[in-house]
């Protein structure tokens, strides 16, 4: 086993968590070093059974559950619970993503924790909270996606609310918890090893990030709609077709951009016309701009486009799909994907850690294992149990022990 290396080494975390956010925190402290400790119920977590799959091997699982140690235990049994506080005895940080209530049921209750364990961290993540009138409600990201406002904001115009195709307000509430932890690990150093309690939604981070749509609303009464990939506040700015079916991305966001987009589409006029030299004035005429630049791009290939737009100091940029990115000079010389072993998938690139230290990087030690209690017999081992012990929880349907084959 590849030994840990990142910032975080020293750390202990419990992953208590379900698809997806609760998880994806625990997988960025396990990517800088921390020893994350994943808890999954006898019959497997639902992500194994999530996404596409290789010689039975789910392929979002080896990614989502990398670099953790796994244990199996039946949390709902009273021995089952009575593990995991054992063990959240030897953590830092204790991560969970069920529905508000469950963790007090369990005796797994931030007030039980860490009354034997002061400086626990633990976070909580549900979809709306751990109060309110929805606290109790089922969420899901896709939930989050619609209620935080950001579906209704995206699509074309005349089409209809969009839904992103991965779970993006998982993905947003993952990078939230996780600098909410570290915070709160830094805060324990300085207030005498008390550690603290964390509530948080998945709506809410991706609110947070939605510009000034709750500032636009509150002030002016204005609504965002969906505008496709124009922008309510800059232009051009789109997505364009090229002649050879591919695609790229423009942004202007400051005015010095726009005149060398109309130069390099030979449309001095534009560039030198004083009424366009704003983004406030060029809005009044998007119609007109964007079709100028839309037809220029259907005449010359995505080669032809990004040369002169480069040429040009546009800012645009090609819109990858997988292949494309795979294929990309920078994102070989950045090593932004990394290459491991894996002993059912064999040779496998998956995306790297990020982001990079230079004097304690993390890495992928290893992928999502593919056994379930893989690490149950180390890790209770390590909490005391005895072997007599372990081998009757397994015969009680508590935990599950990898084979030993």
């Amino acid at each position: 086993m590849t030994k840990a290396a990142g910032p975080l080494v020293g750390y202990r975390v419990i992953d208590l968590g379900m698809i997806f956010a609760g998880p994806l925190v625990a997988t960025n402290l396990a990517d800088l070093g921390a020893d994350v400790i994943k808890i999954e119920h006898p019959k497997g977590d639902d992500v194994r059974k999530t996404g596409r799959f290789k010689n039975g091997q789910g392929l979002w699982w080896a990614v989502s559950s990398r670099n953790k140690r796994l244990i199996s235990v039946n949390v709902s049994k009273p021995e089952g619970a009575e593990i995991v506080r054992k063990v959240a005895q030897t953590a830092d940080v204790f991560i969970e993503n069920f529905r508000p209530g469950r963790m007090k049921q369990w005796g797994l209750d931030y007030e039980t924790l860490s009354a034997v364990n002061p400086g626990l961290v633990m976070l909580h993540i549900s979809g709306y909270g751990q109060t309110g009138p929805y606290s109790n409600r089922p969420g899901m990201g896709t939930l989050a996606e619609a209620f935080s406002g950001f579906a209704h904001i995206t699509g074309e115009a005349n089409g209809p609310p969009t839904l992103p195709a991965v779970p993006i307000a998982d993905g947003v509430a993952a990078l939230c918890g996780t600098y909410a932890v570290l915070a709160a690990l830094l805060a324990r150093e300085r207030n005498g090893g008390i550690g603290d309690e964390l509530d948080l939604s998945l709506y809410e981070p991706l609110l947070s990030i939605l510009g000034s749509m709750v500032i636009d609303y509150d002030q002016l009464g204005h609504i965002t709609m969906r505008r496709g990939n124009r922008s309510t506040w800059t232009v051009p700015r789109n997505a364009y077709r090229t002649k050879d079916g591919m695609w790229v991305a423009v942004s202007s966001a400051a005015n010095s951009i726009a005149p060398r987009m109309f130069r390099a589409i030979g449309r001095d006029d534009f560039a030198n016309d004083p009424n366009l030299a704003t983004n406030p004035q060029r809005l009044q005429r998007v119609d007109e701009l964007d079709g100028a630049i839309a037809k220029w791009v259907s005449e010359h290939t995505l080669e032809e486009t990004l040369q002169r737009f480069h040429e040009f100091d546009v800012v645009a940029g090609p819109i990858c799909d997988i292949a494309q990115i795979f294929a990309d000079p920078q994102v070989k010389h950045r090593g932004t994907l990394v290459e491991t072993e894996d002993a059912i998938l064999g040779k496998v690139r998956v995306q790297d850690v990020v982001p990079r230290f230079r004097r304690n990087p993390g890495h992928v030690r290893w992928l999502g294992k593919a056994e379930i209690g893989a690490d149950t017999q180390a890790v209770l081992e390590e909490v005391g149990y005895s072997a007599e012990d372990i081998a009757r929880l397994a015969s009680d349907g508590v935990i599950k022990v990898a084979s030993k084959d």
